[in-house]
């Protein structure tokens, strides 16, 4: 079989890849070694850039739907037991009221989409669901990858199904979303770097239709247990899933003789869960140190593996898509230059270190609270008031460093041969605090063109956009021309509104098909013709 891209792996990620592709006109062929999704939690919640990009790829409603209903909150809870009352109670809103929350606001502080709780064996059949129906996209499921060969002008292939039979596929482009074990990351030679086997969770994903009625604390996203010693562990947590009568528990335990009784003990509820799987897991905080060889690209836990507080894991992944998807197409169809896909690399693996940072630190907040617990602090007396006030302040702001990575999940910028850099520098973007900018290589932040009418409705996914703002009214016929003549696509986006000139901080904008912002500037450049060469990738050269 010939095909213009062949994604490895049916994940979320590689599924995400394929979507994004296919929309654009790509063949993809893609490749999964299991037959159907796999049925444990993994993932649990999408951040709000994912659910930007299942959004544009027509999926987001679906999932959402999958998931914990709009109305819930998304509180967290610090506990002895689900008994007794909670430790520590951090509130988070519910989608329904961060869309309400959006609505109102005007100023790009907040993204488009909040975010979803939704476990990855409900967004796995959704995704697969719509690339069974997508024209462009030819599903092998039962099929394992197992070797490549590199040619003059693409990637072949050895594949073998559940039979044992090879096939051979040719293939422009290859990549690699197979997952923390990849196969084609091996094949490449790509190490990763970084921190292994840091420490082992033992998961116990179960059901149990009465959790949440038997439990006495009300309702919470995460039941963090302080203290908690079963089995030798040092602590635990229980994840709700998205349909509230799936969950998992995640503890630092030796593996459990009966795991049902350890619920018990662990929750102190009188329940009879439904054991589904029960398995140690070793973490990592690890980054691949290439992203890409040739024409062969790595994506999702293939390039990356974190701890997953933070939750940042499939998420990072996700964007990994993004990045990709529209640099393919546009290689693909010639206007993307040898910097194009170069770039890759470049703005992916600084993120990917970026959120593993993030990780790490998020995990220390964790690991500082739990070390504070003491049974002294249940003590009647001075001394245990004093420490319960001390243990509490602790693990307050410690648990939040796990929930509360906004400008982790959005204020990413990237650098690269295909973003201006005549600015110098970017400023900082904080872990904690989303700060909206337009500063080149950073995703244009969100504002409402009229109500219900988002300005991403209006951006192209396969040409660059220049945004005309206020009062501007430049010539950009030159512009048009230079891309023009190198056969890449540019649409041009006029809006008068002055508070989306005051939130976009300049006159003109030229965005990427992935929303990121390439050039911004008060007037075109002298050389509009470099401008256009160096953000589809044909030069790095200076842009103004």
């Amino acid at each position: 079989m010939d095909t213009d891209v062949a994604v490895i792996g049916a994940g979320p990620v590689g599924l995400t890849l394929a979507l994004d592709l296919a929309r654009r006109g790509v063949r993809v062929l893609l490749v999964e070694k299991r037959t159907e999704p796999l049925k444990l939690p993994k993932m649990e919640r999408s951040n709000p850039r994912t659910m930007e990009i299942w959004r544009s790829l027509g999926v987001m409603d679906d999932i959402r739907a999958a998931g914990l209903p709009s109305q819930m909150p998304m509180d967290v809870l610090i506990v002895r037991n689900l008994l007794e009352r909670p430790l520590v109670h951090q509130r988070y809103p519910s989608v329904a009221e961060t869309r309400r929350k959006i609505a109102a606001t005007n100023d790009g502080s907040l993204p488009r989409e909040p975010y979803q709780l939704v476990s990855q064996f409900l967004v796995e059949p959704i995704l697969l669901s719509r690339a069974l129906r997508t024209p462009n996209i030819e599903v092998w499921l039962g099929t394992e990858f197992c070797s490549l060969r590199h040619e003059e002008r693409g990637v072949t292939a050895d594949l073998r199904n559940g039979a044992g039979e090879m096939s051979t596929v040719s293939c422009r482009y290859l990549v690699g979303c197979d997952g923390g074990g990849s196969a084609v990351r091996k094949e490449l030679g790509v190490k990763l770097a970084g921190d292994a086997s840091i420490g082992t969770i033992f998961n116990i994903f179960f059901r149990c239709e009465d959790f949440v009625a038997k439990s006495r604390v009300g309702f919470a996203r995460h039941y963090c247990f302080a203290g908690l010693r079963a089995g030798g562990g040092a602590g635990g947590t229980i994840v709700i899933q998205g349909d509230m009568k799936h969950l998992a528990l995640h503890i630092m335990s030796e593996p459990p003789q009966d795991p049902a009784a350890l619920l018990r003990q662990v929750t102190g509820l009188d329940i009879d869960p439904q054991v589904l799987h029960a398995a140690p897991w070793t973490q990592h905080m690890l980054v691949a140190e290439r992203h890409m060889q040739g024409r062969v690209f790595l994506a999702g836990d293939a390039n990356h593996l974190y701890i997953p507080a933070g939750g940042l894991g499939m998420n990072t992944g996700i964007g990994d898509a993004a990045n990709l998807a529209w640099k393919l197409a546009a290689a693909l169809r010639g206007w993307g230059g040898p910097r194009l896909l170069e770039s890759y690399h470049a703005e992916r693996s600084a993120t990917a270190h970026r959120n593993r940072d993030a990780a790490r630190w998020a995990v220390e907040g964790v690991v500082g609270w739990r070390s504070a617990f003491s049974p002294e602090i249940f003590a009647d007396t001075a001394a245990g008031r004093e420490a319960m006030a001390d243990f509490l302040e602790i693990a307050e702001a410690g648990n939040r460093r796990v929930y509360e990575m906004h400008g982790a999940d959005l204020g990413y910028r990237y650098v690269s041969a295909i973003v201006d850099t005549s600015e110098g520098p970017a400023p900082e973007s904080p872990i904690t605090e989303y700060q909206p900018s337009t500063w080149p290589g950073a995703h244009l932040p969100h504002v409402w063109l009229a109500p219900d009418e988002s300005i991403y409705d209006r951006l192209s996914i396969e040409a660059h956009t220049l945004l005309v703002l206020g009062n501007a009214n430049p010539q950009v016929d030159t512009l048009q021309a230079a891309f023009r003549a190198i056969g890449a696509p540019l649409e041009v986006l006029r809006i008068a509104d002055p508070q989306i000139r005051r939130v976009y901080e300049r006159d003109l904008l030229l965005l990427r098909p992935d929303r990121h912002v390439a050039w911004r500037g008060n007037r075109l450049p002298r050389k509009p013709q470099a401008l256009a060469l160096r953000v589809t990738g044909q030069t790095a050269g200076q842009t103004h």
